[in-house]
């Protein structure tokens, strides 16, 4: 089972940079034994990783716009084409039966709350 991941405030990048830069003024890096190379490798990484996340939602989110206006007008094509269907054979209840499974699902409306 994964791990669930921990929260990281948007900000860690610029923390890590700061905390790096004062690991090496103070010299804690040599008094404490901390591996200052492997933090500022981190910190590449996680810089190049930022932008490269920021760059894929961004291209997602195009994506996501254009796909949502196509598939509202395929949508509209086939109610449209449902609707043809059901006029032309209005006067044949097996045919409209044979049609239900094709129509918009209902969902229920929500009761407004008691006063």
């Amino acid at each position: 089972m994964a791990k669930s991941s921990i929260a990281v405030p948007s900000s860690f990048d610029d923390q890590l940079e700061a905390l790096i830069t004062r690991i090496k003024s103070e010299g804690w890096d040599k008094k404490f034994s901390l591996d200052v190379k492997t933090l500022d490798v981190d910190l590449k990484g996680q810089r190049s990783e930022k932008q490269k996340d920021v760059k894929l939602l961004q291209d997602y989110e195009a994506f996501h716009r254009q796909f949502t206006v196509a598939q509202g007008e395929r949508y509209g094509r086939y109610m449209q084409a449902l609707e043809i269907l059901r006029a032309a054979h209005r006067t044949q209840p097996e045919v409209l039966k044979s049609l239900e499974p094709f129509k918009r699902q209902s969902t229920p409306r929500k009761k407004p709350a008691a006063k």
